[in-house]
């Protein structure tokens, strides 16, 4: 399917990094995402992680309930850092750095 310019769309490896990114830093295992959202396996958040797929809007739900966030702080949308704006955000000259490096900016 062809992508309209303008549109919003998620990215999927922003999103599982993201996803990632805030369960641990809440303390949360693998283990005990698949125990709170009864999955049978822990595959699917593998998968979130990888970014191969974003987790239902339930999941989404129970996940912003369990985290303590929006549902949209947990998705991504291209073009965003949200990770590297959240761990170096305070860090203003790291972030500049890495969005400059991001777009090119020290290409010799």
């Amino acid at each position: 399917m062809e992508r309209r310019e303008g549109y919003p769309n998620l990215d999927l490896k922003q999103s599982g990094d993201l996803l990632r990114y805030r369960i641990r830093k809440s303390g949360y295992s693998v283990r005990d995402i698949q125990d709170y959202l009864f999955l049978s396996c822990p595959q699917p958040v593998y998968r979130w992680f990888q970014g191969k797929a974003l987790p239902s809007v339930d999941h989404l739900y129970a996940l912003s309930r369990l985290l303590g966030v929006h549902m949209e702080e947990l998705l991504a949308g291209p073009q965003e850092n949200p990770v590297y704006r959240e761990v170096f955000g305070e860090k203003r000259y790291l972030f500049s750095y890495l969005e400059q490096l991001r777009i090119g900016l020290f290409v010799q």
